[in-house]
C-alpha cells in the first residue's frame, strides 16, 4: 500500500569514513492521520556493498576469511569473524558483478569463473540506506591466497578453504556470526542441495 509521507528538512550531521544524515519526517499513521516532525538519523546514501560466497564445486570447498571487526569487540564477540567476501561498491564501478570480481581478487586472489545472483537487499532500513548484492562466486579454489589484505590500511585477512561439510556444519554450531554470510549459505543450500553430501578431494585446507 502506498502510504503518504514528507521530508521536511536534512542535514548531515557526520562524515568520516560512515557519512550520517539527520531528516526531519512525517509519515502516515496506520491508525489514521500523520506521525509529525519525527527525527531520524540514516547511515550512509550511497555506501552499497557487493557480497559473495565463493565456492569450488569441483573440489567441494567453500572459502571462507577471517579478520578482525570493530562491531564484533564493541559487541563483546570474538572479534576475528569468518565472512564471505565483501566490499563497498566504488563510485566509478560500472555494476555490482565488476566490484564483487574486484573485492574476490583483493581478498582471495582469484576471481570467480561464474557470479549466481542471489538478492539485493536493504541491510538495516532502520537506520541504514545502504543496499547489499548478494551472489554465490563458482572459483577454483587452488588458485587463492592464504593471506590478503592491505597492511597499511590495518587489513589483514586469512583465508579458509573448508571441505562443503565443515562449513555446514559451522553454520549449525552457529560459529558463523554475521548476517550476510548466514544468508550466503543457506541460499547455497537451497540453490545448491546436492552440495551438501559432496565429498571433498583430499587436498589440504
Amino acid at each position: 500500500m502506498n502510504y503518504q509521507h514528507h521530508t521536511h528538512h536534512s542535514e548531515e550531521t557526520y562524515h568520516h569514513f560512515f557519512r550520517v544524515r539527520r531528516y526531519t519526517v512525517s509519515y502516515e499513521s496506520f491508525r489514521g492521520g500523520m506521525i509529525e516532525h519525527v527525527e531520524r538519523e540514516c547511515l550512509g546514501g550511497s555506501h552499497h556493498v557487493a557480497a559473495a560466497l565463493p565456492y569450488d564445486p569441483e573440489r567441494g570447498r567453500i572459502i571462507l576469511v577471517e579478520q578482525y571487526r570493530i562491531g564484533a569487540m564493541v559487541a563483546g564477540e570474538n572479534p576475528w569473524q569468518y565472512e564471505i567476501v565483501a566490499g563497498f561498491m566504488d563510485a566509478d564501478d560500472p555494476s555490482p558483478e565488476a566490484s564483487i570480481q574486484r573485492e574476490l581478487e583483493e581478498e582471495i586472489g582469484t576471481r570467480a569463473r561464474r557470479l549466481e545472483h542471489l538478492y539485493t537487499y536493504l541491510g538495516s532500513p532502520g537506520g541504514s540506506a545502504g543496499r547489499t548484492h548478494l551472489y554465490l562466486a563458482e572459483i577454483d579454489s587452488s588458485q587463492i591466497t592464504p593471506y590478503t589484505g592491505l597492511l597499511d590500511e590495518g587489513e589483514d585477512i586469512a583465508v579458509h578453504s573448508l571441505p562443503y561439510k565443515t562449513a555446514l556444519a559451522w553454520l549449525a554450531q552457529g560459529k558463523l556470526d554475521n548476517a550476510n554470510t548466514l544468508l550466503a549459505m543457506q541460499a547455497f543450500l537451497l540453490r545448491h542441495p546436492q552440495h551438501a553430501t559432496q565429498q571433498p578431494e583430499a587436498t589440504t585446507p
